[in-house]
């Protein structure tokens, strides 16, 4: 799966990251899905709304997961993780 999101603490130009999402992860809580970045760690919700995360790339089996987590997110946040896919 692949990201972009805006590197606010940075120059503030977008960047591509790759990620996956699982159920097999300690930030998993419930058997909910959680995106993990390349560096192994989770991807927080305060970080998804602040550096406003878009999913650009993923195969249909991410989408379902993410699918599972977008309400959640959205129900909690108010912000609603835009997914623009192209499979992989």
């Amino acid at each position: 799966m692949t990201l972009v999101y805006t590197d606010l603490l940075g120059d503030g130009t977008t960047r591509r990251i790759k990620a996956t999402i699982t159920t097999n992860h300690p930030a998993s809580s419930y058997n909910q899905p959680v995106i993990v970045l390349e560096d192994g760690n989770g991807l927080n919700w305060e970080s998804l709304m602040l550096l406003q995360y878009r999913v650009i790339k993923a195969t249909p089996a991410e989408v379902e997961l993410l699918n599972r987590i977008i309400p959640i997110v959205q129900q909690a946040t108010g912000y609603t993780l835009p997914v623009e896919v192209s499979h992989a």
